[in-house]
C-alpha cells in the first residue's frame, strides 16, 4: 500500500509569510541600534535597562524599564510593538 500525502491548507512553499518578533532585554551590543531608533523617533536613547522588540532581526522598538519614554521606528508597527513590550514588562514584574 502506498502512503498517501495529506493536503494541507498551507502548503510549504519555502517562503514564510510569518514575521518573527522577538522581545528581549536590551544588551550593550544594542547601543548603536538604540541610537538609530531614537533618531528615527526623534526621542532619547534609553540609558538604563530596557526591553526591545526586534522584527526579523531588526530593532524596531524599545521600552525603558525606568519609566522613560518609549521609542519605535515610525515606519513600522511601532504602536503594536510597544503594546507587546508593555505587556511583557508587566509579566516580568
Amino acid at each position: 500500500m502506498r502512503p498517501t500525502r495529506r493536503s494541507t491548507p498551507f502548503p510549504d512553499t519555502g517562503d514564510s509569510p510569518v514575521t518573527r518578533v522577538t522581545l528581549r532585554y536590551a544588551a550593550a551590543a544594542d547601543a548603536r541600534g538604540l541610537e538609530l531608533l531614537a533618531a528615527l523617533d526623534s526621542g532619547a536613547r534609553p540609558d538604563g535597562p530596557a526591553l526591545v522588540a526586534e522584527v526579523d532581526g531588526r530593532l524596531r522598538a524599545a521600552l525603558p524599564l525606568d519609566g522613560g519614554q518609549a521609542i519605535a521606528d515610525p515606519s513600522h508597527s511601532g504602536c503594536e510593538l510597544l503594546d507587546l513590550l508593555r505587556l511583557r514588562a508587566l509579566q516580568l514584574g
